[in-house]
């Protein structure tokens, strides 16, 4: 398993597997929640309009400029640990690398299909006992909530093999 998490979503150039036993985890084994809010486009802005009362319609400009509304992205998160203590140390400390980014700032690399996202961590409205406390291996999920203000959906184009 190791070898397949490891260098799959890089955060700030952190490979979160590697440093936090952190990975993008899926409720169902055939499961695309995290790759679902990923790749899901954003609304486009509303476009200036302007309704008269003596014309039918609405007035809107010549040309219609596109752009995205801010975003949130959802993504599930696990973290397996041998035993209480190191799961808890991975854990917080994964929370505290997410908080604090670079400035606050998070870019999120997914190397598998080249993607790249600037965001910045909202909260972290969902947690899951997998394995209980007290039974030697410990292991839980949890959702993070980022937004990206600034849509963009940055291909790298470069993948991890």
């Amino acid at each position: 398993m190791e070898e397949v998490l490891a260098g799959l979503l890089l955060i700030n150039g952190t490979d979160i597997y590697t440093q936090y036993g952190a990975f993008l985890a899926e409720e169902t084994e055939d499961g695309n929640v995290n790759y679902d809010s990923l790749l899901q486009f954003p609304d486009l802005k509303e476009q200036p309009k302007v309704s008269l009362q003596d014309e039918d319609g609405e007035r809107t400009p010549d040309v219609v400029a596109q752009a995205y509304e801010a975003r949130d992205i959802t993504l599930q998160f696990a973290i397996a640990a041998p035993d209480a203590r190191t799961f808890l140390t991975r854990y917080f400390a994964f929370m505290r690398f997410l908080k604090e980014g670079d400035d606050g700032w998070l870019t999120l690399r997914l190397t598998d299909v080249g993607l790249q996202f600037r965001v910045y961590m909202v909260s972290s409205p969902g947690y899951s006992q997998l394995v209980p406390f007290g039974r030697g291996e410990v292991a839980a999920s949890f959702t993070v909530k980022f937004h990206e203000p600034q849509p963009t959906f940055e291909f790298t184009g470069q993948t991890h093999e």
